[in-house]
């Protein structure tokens, strides 16, 4: 195979350049080679495709480096590394070895301790770190990270789309597969093979569809594998609880896929890599375990000599320093030096047994982003970490630049990306509302001088509106007399940088502002009291998701809810208890939505909800199942005493029930209070209306049981989501009403218990086959343990379905809501 990267490593005269690592590459994917030759500098990176090739190339004497996968070779592997250990000139070859999870253990111990493998990485392969590792060893810089062609990562993005629209309907047979393993737990039938087909597919789940976004889906596949290996009876705990893991997967993953930039963390708790410099093994210990435990990964160091070690292989996002460190040497200084240096800077927090001003000006002189008491816990102490870290994140800010000279808007690109701060260049100015609104930016750079609009006027366009008003504002100016400042901060402006601009002035004023602003942002788009999104922060997310559905024609779902007479909760219970209950239905609702759902409080005790790509019915099921959460809880008042609490809810979508956020909250507000009007403690859709408004009675679902306690179950779950129902308790008085020429009810599903007084359950059905009625009503049976020769009588007069007693109140909703679909 032809070398990659030739273009970069050829000389003015045409030749390779003697001082150019060169790296060999062996069984790792064609993105992995790609990635590493954008992100090593003087390096060239090669694929080679047979064992015999690694030799040739490493004989040859060229190479500096040798990247080899465990699958390679297969078993011959570490025979491999023997015989290139064997050849003279290669004994000290630096070899990086990527293993699968599964492998013998002494492996990895036998591959460093007697083949010399220097290092040792485990499937999946962290690109990022790969590429640190092998900078390291070769003793080359990393090149920006930022650097890395964007068309890699987008193609990775449309390939992975494209492959689950191929393999979808496969992984939802998986999922059919799994629910027929839950009707036979809930049926008392099933049997060894049943099990272990089912525990197959729940393994495919695991560790496919996590690969196209579905992280959620992979953790539901998991469980449900555990829960199927174990070798223990299934009880009704179990059936219950892998009933509602089966609605939810298939949920899951009918869902549009939603694939983040690949290579770009999603969180700042998922990126971080805590560095804890203190020479208290014991306390640095304690500290990288409080990390771990909130997911993030952690290292320490007892000196700086070995947190320089640790920082030349993978770069941390924060350094946390024991204050013990800080007596006055020039290494402490010169290793601050390199963290403020850095690019971008890597903030050190300083951990310090004492609070004293002295203290605190000896930690900002030597540019200490922060100071926490090391008497804190080891997990409070962690939390404030977080916190000083979110006041300085300036990593993946978006940056909007206006200016009419491309030159300028390319040289700020330079500027700006390696710092990880992402610009959106626009030259044309007439474009800038739609753009604005597009790109939603964190920070604006304006010229001043521009053709048809000025920046000035752009400023005092954007401070007219409440969406932008806080949004920090740099101008790009050549004139620097008095009279064009004084208009620049008329018009609004935070700051200016002077033409020609000046790189490093440049990045600090704008990482500077960005500082400030997210701080300010955080405090202003959090909620106090529940900890979602505020209602100023529900408003741009919102906008941005309408944005994003009329371009891509998505479904986008706004529910409106509202606490059930929380006033008396206050006045009852006091408004300690009020708090609590605000406190635990914002975690409920954070816990129960997806990462990229809004959640937010509209103000007292309303909330609102945004759920992209999702129907109006998917919505209501999903509000409901959080309202079914609430009810669970218990909580006290001041005196001691246990209340429960509820919630009603309107559901309207876009582009059916209005087009702008107003348009669609009046829907979902309006039909809130029919919910309320129609008995609290429910969910409903707009377009929802009580019957009296029809010609004839008509129900989405009629219940015919006779079981007081079981339709009541199945009549509250129907109703709090939205449907209309009927009940009744015996087999003639259903015949007289959904049976003859012209029936009295119709109802578009039929609950139909085969126990009935009167006329049984087979009866009834078989009055409406005769009568024509199955054929625009579906009827699911409602069956005790019956045998097969009764379903199948039962589906030869034409019932839909039936679901056996006793059965999962989330499956059987599964099911009517597919009768009613189709």
């Amino acid at each position: 195979m032809a070398d990659r990267g030739t273009a970069n490593t050829m000389s003015s005269t045409g030749e390779a350049s003697p001082s150019m690592a060169r790296v060999l590459v062996a069984g790792l994917p064609d993105d992995v080679v790609s990635f590493l030759e954008k992100r090593l500098a003087s390096s060239r990176v090669q694929l080679v495709v047979g064992v015999e090739d690694v030799l040739r190339h490493l004989v040859d004497g060229e190479s500096s480096l040798l990247v080899v996968d465990h699958q390679f070779a297969a078993s011959t592997t570490p025979n491999l590394i023997s015989r290139i250990r064997s050849q003279v000139g290669l004994k000290h070859l630096p070899i990086v070895c990527t293993l699968d999870r599964d492998l013998a253990d002494d492996l990895p111990r036998h591959l460093v301790r007697d083949l010399g493998v220097n290092q040792i990485m485990f499937h999946p392969v962290d690109r990022e770190e790969l590429a640190r590792r092998v900078a390291a060893a070769l003793g080359v810089a990393l090149l920006p990270a930022r650097a890395v062609d964007s068309q890699v990562k987008q193609q990775a993005t449309t390939t992975l789309k494209a492959l689950w629209s191929k393999f979808k309907d496969a992984n939802l047979s998986r999922v059919a597969v799994l629910e027929e393993v839950v009707l036979a737990v809930l049926e008392g039938t099933l049997d060894l093979d049943t099990r272990r087909k089912g525990q197959r597919e729940a393994h495919k789940l695991a560790g496919a569809v996590g690969t196209f976004g579905f992280t959620r889906g992979s953790a539901i596949g998991r469980e449900i594998e555990q829960t199927l290996q174990s070798e223990t009876v299934l009880g009704p705990a179990d059936a219950l609880r892998l009933s509602q893991l089966v609605v939810e997967l298939r949920t899951e993953l009918e869902r549009p896929v939603d694939l983040p930039d690949q290579g770009e963390a999603t969180s700042i708790v998922a990126a971080t890599l805590f560095l804890v410099i203190d020479a208290d093994r014991n306390v640095a210990e304690q500290l990288v375990l409080a990390a771990t435990s909130q997911g993030m990964r952690a290292e320490m160091a007892l000196s700086l000599a070995a947190a320089r070690e640790i920082v030349s292989r993978t770069r941390p996002v924060v350094v946390l320093l024991d204050s013990s460190f800080l007596d006055p040497t020039e290494d402490r200084q010169a290793f601050l030096m390199e963290m403020s240096e850095s690019t971008p800077p890597i903030p050190v927090v300083v951990l310090t047994a004492r609070d004293n001003f002295a203290d605190r000006v000896e930690v900002a002189r030597l540019g200490g982003r922060g100071f926490v008491l090391k008497s804190l816990p080891p997990s409070d102490i962690i939390e404030a970490v977080l916190q000083i870290m979110n006041q300085f994140q300036t990593a993946d800010s978006k940056v909007l630049a206006v200016d009419d000279d491309p030159h300028v808007l390319a040289s700020m690109g330079a500027l700006l990306e390696p710092h990880g701060l992402r610009l959106t260049p626009l030259s044309d100015p007439l474009r800038f509302w739609e753009t604005l609104k597009e790109v939603s930016p964190d920070l604006l750079v304006l010229d001043v001088d521009m053709p048809y609009l000025s920046g000035i006027e752009l400023c005092r366009i954007v401070r007219n509106d409440p969406r932008w008003s806080g949004m920090p504002i740099l101008f790009l100016t050549a004139a620097t007399d008095r009279v064009t400042i004084g208009r620049i901060f008329a018009a609004g402006a935070d700051d200016y940088v002077t033409k020609p601009v000046i790189g490093p002035e440049l990045v600090t004023r704008i990482t500077n502002r960005l500082e400030r602003v997210r701080l300010h942002r955080t405090m202003a788009e959090t909620d106090f009291v529940t900890g979602v999104a505020t209602s100023r922060k529900a408003r741009q997310v919102v906008d941005h998701f309408l944005l994003l559905a009329n371009r891509q024609d998505q479904p986008l779902c706004l529910a409106v809810l509202d606490l059930d007479d929380f006033k008396s909760i206050n006045d009852c219970h006091g408004h300690g208890a009020g708090d609590a209950v605000l406190r635990r239905l914002g975690a409920l609702l954070r816990r129960e939505f997806r990462g990229s759902d809004l959640v937010a409080r509209w103000g007292g005790e309303e909330f609102i909800l945004a759920m992209y790509g999702v129907t109006k019915h998917d919505g209501v099921r999903r509000v409901a199942e959080a309202l079914d959460c609430l009810r669970q809880q218990k909580f006290t008042s001041a005196d001691g005493g246990a209340f429960s609490v509820t919630f009603s809810a309107g559901v309207a979508q876009f582009p059916s029930d209005g087009t702008d956020f107003f348009a669609l909250f009046r829907a979902a507000d309006q039909t809130l209070y029919q919910a309320k009007g129609a008995g609290r403690n429910r969910v409903l859709p707009t377009g929802w209306h009580p019957d009296s408004d029809q010609d004839w009675p008509i129900a989405d679902v009629v219940v015919v049981d006779d079981d007081d306690v079981l339709a009541g179950l199945l009549l509250h779950a129907l109703e709090s989501r939205g449907y209309r129902t009927r009940w009744l308790k015996d087999g003639e008085e259903a015949v007289s009403l959904l049976g003859g020429e012209n029936p009295k009810l119709h109802g578009k599903v039929v609950l139909l218990d085969v126990d009935l007084p009167g006329l049984n359950g087979m009866a009834v059905l078989q009055r409406l086959s005769q009568g024509g009625i199955v054929r625009h009503t579906r009827v699911i049976m409602l069956t005790a343990r019956s045998g097969e020769s009764e379903v199948v009588r039962a589906l030869e007069m034409g019932a839909f379905d039936h679901v056996a007693k006793p059965f999962s109140v989330p499956v059987l909703l599964q099911r009517v809501r597919r009768a009613i679909d189709l």
